[in-house]
């Protein structure tokens, strides 16, 4: 079949193709407003599941919603011309079957203790999740056929399942709190995600242009992420203990020290890659020596995902 008879059968005909869209925005708005909406109930007040299976699924999502976010938004700043790298494609495919696995262990789980918990938090969050997945399965089939098409879902998308994370917990979320975790898991999942595109789909190319193309925009991208994570996630811990010296003697702060150390670890290696790339000027990278900078960088991007995962759990 050519890609000409694929590229209609998937995106339609003329006004089918705009009418879908109208749809496809309006459907993962009401979506997005279930995400807002779960972080306003309580969380469930019934029994809790066995930590490990918890942390356990928490991680597992952590890395799919990652995995998604950073590639769309790699797509969209970094290489719009990259929308049908097939190692692009199956990343953002992977990180949907994860965050599908974690959203609906979780929402097992959690019903099973208390059936009643549906509306509530966690498991309001998690089928908002689930919700989302089925929306982000029709516009990923489109973006990687037509590179113009609802970049303005894929942005929703991206704010809707951040914020999925952000309110799937129990306890009291104020506003304040919802608008740091939600900077602090974007700018997160740009980096972590990110540097997760770099080496399955730029650095295995060994094409020095593509990755000149691509290193620069987003070693400026990860340097603002490094801000906004050292910025948001200093407030929201401070917010969450009740002050520094709360902070400091509770297993929250123990658990935040070995997240910080592990981020600590990827921010020299982002410095250093930046450094370099700086360095270099219209020179084109060598494959083999920005391949090591984010081997390092994902590595302790993984590591960190485990022990957020962690923190998510640990007792302030």
């Amino acid at each position: 079949m050519s890609n000409h008879v694929v590229t209609r059968a998937v995106l339609g005909v003329g006004g089918q193709a705009g009418r879908g869209r109208t749809v496809e925005l309006g459907a993962l708005t009401v979506v997005a407003g279930l995400a807002v909406l779960a972080a306003t109930r309580p969380g469930s007040h019934g029994g809790q599941p066995a930590a490990v299976l918890i942390d356990l699924s928490r991680t597992v999502g952590y890395a799919g919603v990652t995995l998604f976010i950073g590639t769309v938004v790699f797509w969209l700043l970094i290489w719009p011309s990259g929308h049908r790298e097939r190692g692009l494609i199956l990343l953002a495919w992977l990180g949907l079957i994860l965050t599908t696995l974690s959203a609906g262990a979780g929402l097992v789980s959690t019903l099973v203790v208390d059936v009643d918990a549906l509306l509530d938090r966690p498991a309001a969050s998690l089928l908002a999740r689930l919700l989302l997945v089925a929306a982000a399965v029709p516009w990923l089939a489109r973006y990687v056929t037509d590179r113009a098409a609802t970049h303005s879902s894929g942005v929703l998308l991206v704010l809707a399942l951040a914020l999925t994370v952000v309110t799937a917990r129990p306890g009291a979320l104020p506003l304040p709190t919802i608008a740091l975790t939600e900077l602090h898991v974007l700018a997160a999942a740009c980096w972590v995600g990110g540097l997760a595109a770099l080496a399955v789909a730029v650095v295995p190319r060994r094409d020095p242009s593509v990755l000149h193309a691509t290193l620069g925009g987003f070693s400026w991208l990860s340097m603002s992420c490094v801000a906004t994570l050292a910025i948001t996630g200093i407030l929201h811990a401070l917010l969450r203990a009740g002050g520094l010296q709360p902070l400091i003697e509770s297993e929250y702060g123990a658990a935040l020290l070995a997240k910080l150390l592990a981020v600590g670890g990827m921010l020299t290696a982002a410095t250093g890659s930046h450094t370099y790339v700086r360095r270099l000027g219209s020179q084109a990278a060598p494959v083999q020596v920005i391949g090591l900078f984010i081997g390092a960088e994902l590595a302790l991007g993984a590591a960190a995902i485990v022990l957020t995962a962690a923190l998510a759990s640990a007792p302030v």
